[in-house]
């Protein structure tokens, strides 16, 4: 796949495994209210309404929801368990749900057309199903006739398509206790008993896994889905509605379907529904991105990641491969595959809430068609950052400037976002006893070696300064010189004066100075190594 030209990708994903790595969990910025009660996967159990008066628009946009929720049929946690605390493996590797879903609808001529996305490309299961709905969908509005759902072939077909994914809702149900489940309802309303007839079924599912109790089962999670909450709910209560809402949203999704085919018959008449292609993934080595975010945490002033914290935020495999996530295939698919007469619903269905990045692109990307910013809306966003992410070249070159700067706009926010380190330089310290470092450089000890020269020549102007450095003279003495830097051995004779009568060493008051031609004879060729020093003391006697 070619990259956006004029953009660094390496950089870009570098940097949103960086943010991750320091902070994944970013501000929502949901343009839609508080959910009652997502789970951990951000799936929603509420549909997103537009900020618009106008009903059709509404139901639109439920319908594209619907549509997202349906064709997401798998979900990541094995159904065998069903436990709540089992998250998604692909989470903790920034690469999302097993299957999510998008959706987006183009009106040409009175006829629209729902083109449908998933970030691991669509096959022949999600094609049938999509021509099933389009001969469905268009029988209904044309009849405007509701099907019985007892025998609705179509129905059946859903349960047998979203079999996995209800699976994982049933043994969740089953996994709490019948006062759990009772315990999210009001005490003696249609809902406590719906809730115990639920229990019952999820037990009966778990043995013989017959299709009609998961027909029933689904269809009494969709009634309890309208049932009013206790006065209190504990949040184990709140688990509970939860698995419940879920349970039944198949079956909203169902009705959702027959009645926006009834409400706008006129269009949905004319009804298609097609299913786009997957797209390539981008490839980079483990090596370069490594390098990069260890660049990127320098730069910002940030320590060292450790091997550890590199190798959970990018796994164990050689190579990185980002993915075009399904919102972003459906905008490029709207905004550069469409003809000037098709005019895009500014609503993406979603089958979970987007994620931190997508946001922050639909938002701040500006339409070609409509000349606008945040034109395409979704469902709202639960704000966490994946990293394994790239918008691919789209089909439209005319797309590739508005693309990158929006890129480069997101890049700049990510940048913004990272925490500051404010970095100490404390002074440095000499390294020798003369007060100077050792690292000085050729021109640093030329202009020690010429200050030294100077100082030992210069005599003190003031008179104040002439104190005497020596007292008066006693002896001198021979001495054996071994120079250290590999000359020939000499003798040498050194001058010993008294010392001053301010001077303030910590020399012993008594001290002899002995004279080595006695104890080794003239001239002897002894290595023997005595110390040039200028410091005397009184007593000092030849």
């Amino acid at each position: 796949m070619s990259a956006i030209l004029g953009f660094d990708h390496l950089n870009f994903v570098s940097l949103s495994f960086l943010l991750q790595i320091y902070e994944a969990q970013q501000d929502p910025e949901t343009c839609s209210g508080e959910d009652d009660g997502p789970d951990d996967e951000g799936d929603s159990t509420t549909l997103y309404e537009p900020s618009t008066s106008y009903p059709k628009e509404r139901q639109l946009a439920k319908f594209l929801d619907s549509i997202a929720e349906t064709f997401s049929r798998e979900k990541s946690i094995p159904p065998a368990g069903g436990q709540r605390h089992i998250r998604r493996r692909g989470n903790t590797k920034g690469k999302g749900a097993g299957q999510v879903s998008a959706s987006g609808l183009v009106m040409a001529n009175q006829q629209p057309t729902v083109y449908i996305a998933k970030n691991k490309g669509t096959d022949d299961e999600d094609k049938k199903l999509a021509g099933t709905l389009t001969i469905w969908i268009r029988a209904i509005a044309s009849t405007g006739r509701r099907p019985a759902i007892d025998k609705d072939i179509v129905w059946t077909r859903l349960l047998s398509y979203n079999k996995q994914r209800l699976n994982v809702y049933a043994a969740q149900i089953e996994s709490f206790s019948l006062a759990d489940i009772t315990g999210a309802f009001a005490e003696g309303s249609d809902g406590d008993a719906r809730a115990r007839e639920l229990h019952s079924l999820s037990v009966e599912y778990k043995k013989e896994k017959s299709t009609d109790v998961l027909r029933r089962m689904a269809s009494v999670a969709y009634e309890l889905r309208y049932e009013r909450n206790p006065a209190m709910l504990s949040p184990r209560s709140r688990k509970v509605r939860n698995a419940i809402y879920f349970l039944g949203r198949l079956r909203s999704a169902y009705e959702t379907f027959k009645e926006t085919a009834i409400e706008l018959q006129t269009s949905f008449a004319k009804l298609s529904i097609v299913c786009l292609t997957a797209t390539d993934s981008m490839q980079f080595s483990r090596r370069e991105v490594e390098e990069r975010i260890q660049l990127l945490a320098i730069r910002k002033g940030m320590p060292q990641l450790t091997k550890e914290v590199i190798r959970k935020a990018l796994g164990k495999e050689p190579e990185i491969s980002t993915h075009c996530p399904t919102e972003i295939q459906l905008f490029l698919h709207l905004e550069g595959n469409t003809s000037p007469e098709e005019y895009p619903f500014p609503y993406l269905g979603c089958s979970k809430k987007a994620c931190w990045l997508c946001h922050q692109f639909l938002s701040r990307y500006k339409s070609k068609k409509t000349d606008k910013d945040d034109f395409y809306q979704t469902r709202g966003s639960h704000g966490k950052v994946y990293p394994l992410w790239h918008v691919r070249q789209p089909a439209d070159p005319r797309m590739q400037f508005y693309l990158s700067t929006t890129l480069q706009d997101i890049q700049d926010l990510m940048n913004a976002k990272l925490p500051v380190v404010p970095r100490i330089r404390r002074p440095a310290q000499a390294e020798s006893s003369a007060n100077v470092t050792v690292a000085g450089g050729a021109l640093k000890r030329r202009a020690l070696a010429k200050q030294r020269i100077m100082e030992s020549s210069a005599e003190s102007k003031s008179s104040k300064d002439k104190t005497p450095i020596l007292d008066d003279f006693v002896c001198s003495q021979e001495s054996f010189r071994i120079p250290a830097n590999g000359g020939t051995p000499h003798f040498l004779s050194i001058d010993f004066y008294r010392p001053p009568h301010n001077y303030i060493g910590n020399e012993p008051q008594t001290w002899c100075i002995p004279d080595l031609l006695v104890h080794i004879g003239a001239r002897s060729t002894l290595s023997v190594s005595i110390a040039h020093s200028n410091w005397t003391n009184k007593n000092r006697q030849c």
